[in-house]
């Protein structure tokens, strides 16, 4: 569970529960006989993952750039700062990816240094958040110091030379077959809770590292910290056997968008992120988003989503249909084009969309009880209409999909009944329909 993470951090932050919320698939308008509100059964998540590409804040001292904007981020209910990684690029064979590095203790001079490192950190606990780094333990640059000094480190093809995994030319391989390789690693990871602060790691490609690996230095770290966050770059839950608190859903992006795509319903997204909540061992979570630093660097909005517009009503519906949402660096400055995060420019911010995602972490926030509860969904056409109902709190979702105006029928048992707008604040009795703009949203609650 994530609510251990936050203990250790500000007094008022409040304990997060288990999502124990469940759904059901009901093609058929519900009847409209009152029924006495179901008992509580717990409050859903309320936690949201901030993913950070320090050169989308600035080309130089990107850390005191993302420092800055603090404030801007946790308004937009972000729980967890994620930052991708900050160590020293290889320059041998490198395309610039930051994924490729050349020192585990280094720093990108361009983001600054461990003084700085260690100011954004404790600016992240000041407002109540967490900090973890991106971490890449299945391989380093060519010119990573352990390729001369330990070349018995790293994996060899057929030539006896060392080997590329992937397909990967720009890094190379390293085997953890070699006890003194994983020391060396769970050693370099220790060094950024220790002195950097760190209050865990985003590993990448998780499944290209033996899970004793993971299982050995996740150990470690919580000797350290105990309620240190690991979050996995995988989609396989035995994962959550060697130690981490969360993967990825990688499938529900992909569904994600074929019900904005048109190509499925949202029957069908809903059917599969029940298998999917459905499989996760109890106080684990999944991550799902609409737009990641990869997903976006190879198709654009449009290829994606079919409109760059699309992205706000897609977050909204990742954030309600339950577990952890995340959101990307640049989502509030507005994607409208491919935007690769190797060779990353500054973004400038739009304040129209910050306001857009703090008001629905406002949303988000306040129909957390409700969300714990029973999900329900209700035929209307292209839209996404549902309601989540928890002992006496309900919340009810309309997203629309399409670039044209709509109007789906109000569920039948929500006719005439006084709800509060939870993006403007207004109350309104429902009428017989909700009007939906191109692309637009509403979430009522009680």
């Amino acid at each position: 569970m994530i609510a251990k993470y936050f203990s250790k951090l500000l007094m008022a932050m409040v304990a997060l529960s288990v999502f124990g919320a469940c759904s059901s698939d009901n093609a058929d308008e519900p009847s409209n006989e009152p029924t006495p509100a179901p008992a509580p059964v717990g409050e859903g998540n309320q936690t949201v993952i901030y993913e950070a590409n320090p050169m989308f804040f600035a080309s130089t001292e990107c850390f005191d750039a993302i420092a800055g904007r603090i404030g801007q981020i946790k308004a937009m209910g972000t729980d967890i700062l994620w930052i991708m990684p900050i160590n020293t690029l290889g320059e041998e064979k490198a395309i610039g990816s930051p994924y490729c590095i050349k020192d585990y203790y280094g720093i990108n001079p361009k983001y600054g240094d461990m003084d700085r490192f260690k100011a954004l950190v404790a600016k992240a606990h000041s407002e109540g958040m967490l900090l973890i780094i991106d971490w890449v333990a299945n391989h380093t640059a060519w010119d990573n110091p352990w390729v001369k000094e330990h070349p018995d480190w790293y994996k060899r093809n057929s030539q006896d030379q060392i080997q590329s995994p992937q397909g990967w030319n720009d890094v190379a391989d390293l085997d953890y077959n070699n006890k003194d390789l994983r020391k060396a690693m769970k050693d370099a990871m220790l060094y950024w809770v220790k002195e950097g602060g760190v209050d865990g790691f985003r590993c990448d490609y998780a499944e290209g590292v033996p899970g004793e690996f993971w299982t050995d230095a996740i150990a470690a770290i919580r000797q350290v910290k105990s309620d240190a966050f690991m979050l996995a770059e995988a989609s396989s839950f035995q994962m959550y056997d060697y130690g981490f608190d969360m993967i990825y859903d990688w499938g529900y992006c992909t569904d994600l968008q074929n019900f904005f795509l048109g190509k499925s319903t949202f029957s069908k997204l809903v059917s599969q992120s029940d298998a999917t909540i459905a499989k996760l061992p109890k106080g684990k979570e999944i991550l799902r988003y609409v737009v990641n630093h990869d997903i976006i660097s190879e198709k654009s909005p449009k290829q994606l989503y079919g409109t760059n517009e699309a992205i706000v009503p897609a977050y909204v519906l990742t954030a309600f249909m339950g577990q952890v949402p995340l959101l990307y660096s640049g989502m509030e400055a507005g994607f409208t084009g491919l935007t690769p995060f190797i060779g990353a420019k500054p973004l400038t911010w739009s304040k129209e969309l910050e306001n857009t995602y703090d008001a629905i972490a406002k949303a988000y926030k306040a129909t957390r009880v409700a969300r714990g509860g029973t999900m329900t969904t209700y035929s209307s056409g292209a839209a996404a209409v549902f309601s989540l109902r928890n002992g006496d709190r309900t919340v009810l979702v309309a997203v629309n999909p399409t670039g044209s105006a709509i109007d789906v029928k109000t569920p039948m048992m929500f006719y005439g009944v006084e709800m509060t707008d939870q993006i403007t604040g207004g109350k309104t009795a429902l009428g017989a329909s909700i009007s939906l703009d191109a692309y637009g949203y509403k979430i009522y609650g009680n």
